[in-house]
């Protein structure tokens, strides 16, 4: 859990200062949002890994798989919410969406691995 917090943190850092610096244009005016939406998955994420982990070790796939389902349908409907109130700049919140969707995948991904490497 530790490791969660510090990477969306640092993560939330860079957002941060890349807001404050010349790049500020890159950015979209709600990605605090995305950011807010993406640590939340996480959390639930690894919420869901801890439940198939603790009960029983076969049951961790179907726990993984249901948090990748849940992770999926939530990005598209929080991306369709986002278009229905037609949000400004639409192509920018899309791409800093995706960028923020790599990062975590990414981290997720680096995290199972070190984790099934026990396994």
């Amino acid at each position: 859990m530790l490791k969660l917090v510090s990477f969306y943190g640092g993560l939330g850092l860079v957002l941060w200062g890349l807001h404050q610096s010349s790049l500020a244009s890159w950015l979209h005016q709600d990605v605090k949002f995305i950011w807010a939406f993406f640590f939340f998955l996480a959390y639930l994420s690894h919420a869901l890994h801890q439940i198939g982990w603790k009960n029983d070790r076969e049951k961790f796939i179907p726990f993984h798989m249901a948090s990748l389902a849940i992770r999926f349908i939530a990005s598209l409907i929080f991306i369709g919410v986002f278009g229905y109130i037609e949000t400004p700049e639409m192509i920018l919140f899309v791409g800093n969406f995706f960028v923020l969707y790599l990062c975590s995948t990414n981290f997720e991904i680096i995290g199972l691995l070190r984790n099934l490497r026990r396994f």
